[in-house]
């Protein structure tokens, strides 16, 4: 009787009979070829106690940066908070120098009118570097008022101390508008406000990627 292993061995050499001398030669080029290509590109490496020892310790290794890392990222925005908190009674810059002149000096007209005294009260603005000082400058207003009363000066104080740190008072001159027959008064005021620059504001308005998605940057001294 013929047993299954032998039909088997007839049937492959059936097939390798009808394969030609040429084909079976360019199938062993194309097996050799093939195992020279994975000997050389291809590692294989079983899973062995060592191999899963040096895994392990590289991901222990890779634990131990992250946390590192989370704690250095902990400890300098807490060191930003910081200087955020400190830059409260500072004006931000915005970009140019001309824009900035502009926004205070809407931003103190603002003040003028909340003090509810006339519009056409002339401002200057004057703004210089501070000795030593690479990314903070002074703006100098000037405010002369004629002829106001001294319950809009006193309104005037009141707006002005509102303000907190970021107007300082350097001059005030308070005298009757007429020394014969006084009615009203004279002001002429000197005050002050720090300005941070550009590169200062881009650096406290950093945060981390969480708080930045929930829209935490600091404002600061966006307005007097």
């Amino acid at each position: 009787m013929v047993t299954f292993d032998c039909l088997v061995l007839q049937g492959f050499m059936s097939t390798l009979t009808k394969i030609n001398r040429r084909q079976l030669i360019l199938l062993l080029v194309m097996l050799v070829t093939s195992f020279f290509f994975l000997r050389r590109f291809v590692s294989f490496s079983l899973p062995t106690s060592a191999v899963l020892e040096e895994r392990v310790q590289e991901l222990q290794s890779l634990r131990s940066d992250l946390l590192v890392a989370r704690k250095q990222a902990a400890e300098r925005q807490e060191a930003l908070q910081a200087l955020q908190a400190l830059a409260k009674p500072y004006w931000f810059a915005s970009g140019q120098r001309a824009l900035v002149d502009q926004e205070i000096n809407k931003e103190f007209g603002k003040l003028l009118r909340q003090a509810q005294l006339p519009a056409n009260q002339k401002i200057d603005l004057q703004r210089s570097k501070l000795p030593g000082m690479t990314h903070i400058q002074e703006v100098r207003i000037r405010l002369e008022l004629r002829g106001v009363s001294m319950r809009e000066v006193s309104r005037l104080l009141q707006e002005v101390h509102n303000c907190g740190d970021k107007l300082n008072w350097s001059y005030c001159r308070i005298e009757p508008d007429n020394p014969r027959q006084p009615k009203n008064v004279n002001l002429s005021a000197r005050l002050t406000a720090l300005v941070l620059g550009s590169e200062a504001v881009d650096f406290l308005n950093q945060a981390p990627a969480a708080e930045t998605a929930a829209g935490d940057t600091v404002k600061g001294g966006a307005a007097l």
